[in-house]
């Protein structure tokens, strides 16, 4: 790998913008480029500047190119954790508000699936508001261990699709255990939290954020695959 792509991959646009800048400031002087960094991250960005410079020929202005180009380019948005744990200096974002942010998001449809769930959690809340702007709501739920739950997630969220295995029928069931949300076809959250308010605020739960549409499609393809298929079927009490 280039020294220049080397600097492309550690670098956001932002910062790419920034060095670009601070670099015509600083009159092509290195360490002056390198405030528009984070401090924890100037070390490696002034190692790679001048690997850049270097294989430039000490060309400056041609270092300025290639920090514009990379100011331009587009970037995929890197997963992100969410954690319901004790808060912590730098800790990534929380699963209650990224939950119900993603859902708040949706436009047109939310799949989502819990195991278990509390009546009055914010993801509930979410998810009913979401039915109430008109967005579609699919909602996979455990039938066997968690019946009770199951049956009140249905009462209280009319007018969306409630899922759930089939019975089996050698009558060995298997447990719905997956937990996620995912929103038109754009992001999608799978996390270890169930929509309770023990996982939103006591439990120790982790989860990926991923803004991907790949992913995000492929979440609803599978499900919707497993309908057809009839290994999910249409809940009833």
């Amino acid at each position: 790998m280039t020294a220049a792509a080397e600097l492309g991959a550690f670098v956001t646009k932002e910062e790419a913008r920034k060095l670009k800048a601070n670099l015509a400031l600083g009159h092509g002087l290195l360490h002056q480029a390198i405030r528009g960094v984070h401090p924890s991250r100037r070390a490696r960005a002034h190692e790679l500047l001048e690997a850049v410079l270097t294989d430039l020929g000490g060309d400056v202005g041609a270092v300025s190119v290639v920090l514009e180009a990379l100011g331009g380019v587009a970037q995929a948005v890197r997963p992100q954790l969410v954690w319901t744990s004790p808060s912590l200096p730098s800790s990534e974002g929380h699963t209650t508000l990224a939950v119900s942010s993603l859902i708040n998001e949706a436009q047109t449809y939310v799949y989502a699936a819990t195991y278990s769930a509390g009546m009055g959690s914010a993801y509930l809340t979410a998810l009913r508001q979401a039915l109430e702007r008109g967005v579609k709501v699919t909602v996979v739920v455990d039938r066997k261990q968690q019946g009770q739950i199951a049956a009140a997630l249905a009462a209280k969220l009319g007018g969306a699709r409630i899922w759930t295995l089939r019975e089996p029928d050698d009558g060995k069931w298997a447990v719905q255990h997956a937990k996620l949300v995912m929103v038109d076809g754009l992001a999608a959250l799978v996390t270890s939290a169930n929509f309770s308010a023990a996982a939103a605020e006591t439990n120790l739960e982790c989860g990926v954020l991923l803004r991907d549409a790949a992913v995000a499609k492929s979440v609803k393809s599978h499900l919707d695959r497993l309908r057809e298929c009839d290994y999910l079927v249409d809940y009833t009490a």
